[in-house]
């Protein structure tokens, strides 16, 4: 009788560690995130000044549709970052690689599917590293605020070439 209960208690146990801990994750990723937007409001006020009048085009509303969806663009603004190097975005990249190792640990954990999200950058996108470099941020800053409102999506393995899954 007394084993019974003791095997009980730690399935209950188990249960609640394993229901508590998306919950976690989407806070660090939250945290994470929000690091990552002061840091780039800050570089932005030290390093890139641009007259307000500078219009730079139509917000790119990529969506966050899922995990996966999110791991990938997320992914392809890294790359982009790193190309050229500027030292002033190092701590940048340096978080958004912590936070994409975040993203993976947990979609792995999910079983959300991974594509390799590396594409090659083209010599344009470097002919003008600080505007390239500004633009990159502007779309960083604007996809890890739109994360932060959105973060059940998480919960969803979806990309539009991968079929969607929902996690529990």
């Amino acid at each position: 009788m007394q084993s019974s209960l003791i095997f009980c208690y730690l399935i209950t146990a188990l249960v609640a560690v394993s229901i508590s801990r998306p919950t976690a994750t989407e806070e660090r990723i939250r945290i994470m995130a929000r690091t990552i937007i002061t840091r780039i409001k800050k570089i932005k006020d030290e390093h890139f000044q641009m007259s307000p009048e500078i219009d730079f085009g139509t917000d790119i509303d990529t969506p966050t549709d899922g995990l996966t969806s999110v791991f990938v663009h997320l992914s392809y603004l890294q790359l982009r970052l790193r190309v050229p190097p500027a030292l002033h975005l190092q701590q940048v990249q340096v978080d958004l690689e912590t936070l994409l190792r975040t993203l993976e640990g947990l979609a792995v954990s999910q079983g959300c599917p991974l594509p390799n999200p590396e594409t090659p950058v083209h010599k344009d996108e470097t002919a003008f590293p600080v505007t390239s470099n500004y633009l990159y941020l502007l779309e960083l800053q604007r996809y890890l605020e739109k994360l932060c409102l959105n973060m059940d999506k998480l919960k969803w393995c979806k990309d539009t070439d991968v079929a969607e899954t929902f996690i529990f």
